[in-house]
């Protein structure tokens, strides 16, 4: 890999992980709650991502390449869990609104481990994580690129992820306030927006599926 591809691949995985999504709104509606578990939840991210990046480094990305279809089960899998997030987070804004008003800016309760399994299953199930992965990463990383630019790749990525979303989860605390007494609108907002993210990863996967079995 050249100085300047690894200097695009840097930019691209920045424009990834800085852009709104799940992975940061799930740190908004848990760090509005909490710094502690919004940073952990952040961590969880970071580790999601860290599985990402070491499956593709050993070939899942190359893998996706050769044989399209598991892209499409991962966005199967990935968007059902969405959806399923998605009406979580809307159910629990709804009844965040509808609690009495002294329990209305705490919202409900989250163990440490709890955020932090989150932030991972959050990311596995990332659109933007799955398509990454799956398909610009494997324009930058080539099977004979070596050892030494896959260690260099994979810890310089971990460190700008784990950098910007714990940074994120602290400063997110800057406007908890109007966060706390309007969580209930992030969560039915992040909501919604999982729920259609996950609706165009099954829809993606259910094309992607049958237009291979169309080919056979």
């Amino acid at each position: 890999m050249t100085l300047a591809s690894f200097a695009a691949l840097i930019g691209v995985w920045l424009a990834a992980i800085m852009s709104p999504g799940p992975d940061v709104f799930q740190i908004m509606r848990v760090g509005a709650r909490s710094r502690r578990n919004g940073i952990l939840c952040a961590l969880g991210i970071v580790f999601g991502n860290t599985i990402w990046l070491v499956a593709s480094l050993i070939g899942l990305a190359a893998l996706i390449q050769a044989v399209p279809e598991i892209l499409a089960v991962l966005q199967l899998v990935g968007g059902s869990y969405l959806i399923y997030m998605g009406f979580g987070a809307v159910r629990s804004g709804l009844a965040t609104r509808k609690a009495p008003a002294t329990t209305t800016l705490r919202g409900p309760e989250m163990t440490g481990q709890q955020a932090f399994w989150l932030g991972v299953r959050t990311n596995l199930a990332n659109p933007k994580a799955v398509l990454f992965y799956g398909a610009v990463f494997a324009q930058f990383v080539r099977p004979d690129m070596g050892m030494q630019w896959m260690f260099i790749i994979a810890v310089t990525l971990i460190v700008i992820a784990l950098l910007w979303f714990t940074l994120f989860a602290v400063f997110i605390r800057a406007i908890a306030k109007p966060l706390e007494k309007y969580g209930f609108i992030v969560d039915i907002v992040a909501g919604i927006i999982f729920i259609a993210l996950g609706v165009w990863m099954v829809v993606e996967g259910a094309m992607g599926l049958f237009g291979a079995v169309d080919l056979v």
